[in-house]
This record gives structure tokens, sequence and C-alpha cells, in this order.
């Protein structure tokens, strides 16, 4: 039986009507993503590529997060493994409207109030404990807790640390900043020592903050989801702010945050310091995959932005 007819099989036995059409959503990274139309409402069905692996921790985390009045899809089905695929599958109701990334038409003042609210509900996200840190466990259909199969944020956040160094002094940043890097690390390296792990949606930024007629709608896409501290999603915010638009909206992220989870005096410093971790991380990772592009050219600017604030009062 080929892949589609099993999906066609799959929606049938779920929905009690045809739908309109099934199509294949392109954006979809980490996960295989179809669309799913009927004439009133819109679904996705996710199928997870790899074997062995399940949804349930999304599954878990959707369920605690609708609780808390955090504005995410529904899940409407969960299968840990869908026998005719061999792969987990999950189906959610749709987000309305378009990611603000792609809101050209949005005034600045109106992306401003969205991503308030988006920030009051990234608070919520990160007040979900987890049970261990760095990437989810996603081998068991379990879906009372998300666990990770790390014992400290230290050892997830600073896996790579070292050789990435080592590849940024060939390729990208000069002596002096390698250097400072190090001091940074070791002067604010307190922050990943939390004893526990939160909730992390590990891919925050305005790709993933939905609006539809100037309103906030939701947060999409747990696929990256972790756990890890609680300056995790902030930071990879800070990294991607002004990629898509040519302003910065994080102090509107900040503002919608601090209502509902009080923030330190130092926050700035402490969103900079995790930032730094996750931007060295991914633009190893990316300059080794392909040639420099505007996406990375951004990393390296925001990178060294953060090493020249945060050297200040360290050397």
């Amino acid at each position: 039986m080929t892949s589609d007819k099993c999906l066609n099989e799959l929606v049938n036995r779920i929905f009690p009507t045809r739908p309109l059409r099934v199509e294949r959503v392109m954006e979809g990274i980490s996960t295989h993503v179809y669309r799913i139309v009927f004439q009133r409402e819109t679904f996705y069905l996710r199928v997870l590529p790899e074997e062995g692996a399940g949804f349930a921790p999304e599954v878990t985390a959707h369920r605690l997060l609708r609780q808390m009045q955090v504005k995410v899809p529904d899940v409407i089905y969960f299968d840990h493994c869908y026998e005719p695929l061999q792969r987990s599958v999950m189906v959610t109701a749709e987000v309305k409207g378009v990611p603000i990334s792609r809101a050209s038409e949005l005034r600045q003042e109106e992306l401003e109030s969205i991503v308030i609210e988006a920030g009051r509900d990234l608070a919520r996200i990160n007040s979900v404990k987890v049970d261990g840190f760095g990437w989810v466990k996603r081998d068991l259909p379990n879906t009372e807790y998300i666990r990770a199969g790390r014992a400290t944020d230290r050892a997830f956040m600073l896996e790579y640390w070292e050789s990435d160094l080592v590849y940024l002094s060939k390729h990208v940043l000069d002596t002096w900043e390698v250097a400072a890097l190090e001091k940074i690390r070791a002067y604010y390296g307190f922050l990943i020592d939390s004893k526990q792990a939160c909730l992390a949606h590990g891919d925050f930024d305005t790709t993933h903050i939905f609006q539809e007629n100037r309103r906030y709608t939701g947060i999409i896409d747990f696929g990256e989801m972790r756990g890890t501290n609680r300056w995790y999603d902030l930071g990879h915010f800070h990294m991607r702010d002004g990629e898509y638009i040519s302003y910065s909206l994080l102090a509107m992220l900040v503002h919608g945050y601090s209502e509902i989870m009080s923030l330190p005096a130092n926050y700035e410093q402490s969103i900079r310091f995790v930032s730094i971790l996750i931007n060295v991380r991914a633009l190893v990772r990316s300059l080794q995959k392909r040639p420099p592009d505007r996406y990375t050219r951004h990393q390296v600017k925001v990178l060294k932005e953060d090493i020249a604030s945060l050297s200040v009062g360290i050397f």
C-alpha cells in the first residue's frame, strides 16, 4: 500500500465526511505535514519521518498548554505508531491566519500588540516543567509527562562548544572574539546550572506567531521542543529578531512575558548569554551545510553584538 493511500485511509477514518482536498505542506522540516481542507475548517496531519519516534511529548505539551489557556493548536488525533505507515501521526486543528513574519500589511503598533500577547503565552509555555534537560524523549507513547535525556542543562547547552569555537575561529571570528566567548561562558555559566528544566518551544521566532485580521491567534510548531533553562526561547527570539521584520520586537515580547513571569534586573544579559550559546551551535551547523546567506550573516551580526555587549565589565 502506498503512503498516499495510507494517509487517505487514515483521514477517512478520523473524519466523518470527506475533505475537499489533502495537500502536502512543504514548509515542514522536522516532520511531514499535510493540510486537510474542509469547507469551513482546516486541519493539519503530521507524520514523523523517524521510525520508533513519536508525537507523545507534543500531545502532552499541547494538552497542558491548552489547559492553561495558551493559544496553541488542539490535538484531535494521535497514534504513536500508525500500523500501515509504521510511523507516529498526529492531527491538529488550525491556528487561524498567517505568521507575523509574512504580515507585511501590519502597522508597527499592531505588530507590537500581537507580540506582547505572544510574550504572555511564551511565559506560560516556559512555566511547564520537564523531567530532564535537552531534546525530549520520543520513544514512548506516554502522554502524562514530558521527559528529556540529559541530567544537566550545562551538558546539553555546551555539548559542542569547544569544537564549535574551533570552527568559528577558522571561518568567522577573530582571536579576541573567541577569547571573549570563553570569558563570557565562564562569567555567566551559572545561568545554565538550574536544577529544574522548563519547556522550551525550541525554535521560537516571528514565523511561529500567528495573527488574523490584526489579532493574535496563537503559536504553532513544537517539533523542536526541549527541556532547558528559562532563557532559551527568549534567547532564540533575540538571535532571530530583525530577520524578517526590519525593527526589533524583543522588547515587546519581554513586556508581555514579564506580565506573567517576573524577570530579574539583569534579564538582558541573561537573554544575550543564552542567545550566544544557541547562536554558536546554530551558526556552525548552518555554515557546515551551505554557503553563507542572509540568515547566517544576520546571526554573525547578532553574535558579534552580543559578544561586545557582554564583554563590558569582564575584561
